[in-house]
């Protein structure tokens, strides 16, 4: 006989999954470039917001919210940004913003509620005080107005076709690759085990 028979198939069959698990665990790594803490946006100003992100970690687009530490409320900036490519910017131009030192962006999936990422604290003001940074070239601009509105929508919605999705079943299925590789693998061995105790 050989050894494995002795073994029940459902506990092999844990064990190897249990084995296969971290093929299905997706890294994540997501970083606020601009602003910097301490940065100053200015209103009546292009303000550039930057990221560096992994390139695997399944995340096609995210949404951008600000927010103050001080106070309730969310400022929706933009929707369905594309975030495809490890590196990516995008561009305000501010107006009408209440001025203050606690903002902050949140990079988030507004529809699941997954943050990704936050920023670090920055101001904003009516007049520049220091350098301003110079726009992210290339990248589109969104027009931001007002306060926080619970009622208000986001300022700039991203169409599909700008944040990569052409066939919205077959993205899905592609960025959950590693974890169907996983299940199969699981699958197989699974079948394996059970063919070799019948043998």
């Amino acid at each position: 006989m050989h050894v494995l028979s002795y073994i029940p198939t459902g506990l092999l069959s844990l064990f190897f999954a249990w084995y296969l698990l971290p093929l299905a665990h997706a890294s994540s790594y997501f970083v606020i470039n601009e602003p910097a803490k301490g940065a100053q946006w200015v209103n009546g100003a292009v303000n550039p917001i930057s990221w560096t992100k992994g390139l695997l970690d399944g995340v096609r687009i995210v949404d951008i919210e600000l927010s103050r530490l001080s106070q309730d409320g969310l400022i929706f900036v933009a929707r369905d940004v594309p975030a495809a490519v490890s590196t990516g910017g995008v561009n305000v131009f501010i107006q009408d913003i209440p001025t203050a030192d606690d903002y902050y962006l949140l990079f988030v999936n507004s529809t699941t509620g997954i943050m990704y990422a936050s920023s670090q604290q920055f101001a904003i003001t009516d007049s520049g005080n220091g350098t301003t940074p110079s726009p992210v070239g290339g990248a589109a601009t969104v027009t931001v107005s007002g306060g926080p509105n619970p009622t208000a929508v986001f300022a700039t919605t991203f169409p599909p076709s700008a944040n990569g999705v052409s066939s919205p079943a077959w993205k899905t299925v592609g960025g959950a690759s590693r974890q169907l590789v996983a299940v199969g693998c699981v699958m197989a061995l699974c079948l394996f085990g059970g063919v070799w105790t019948v043998l």
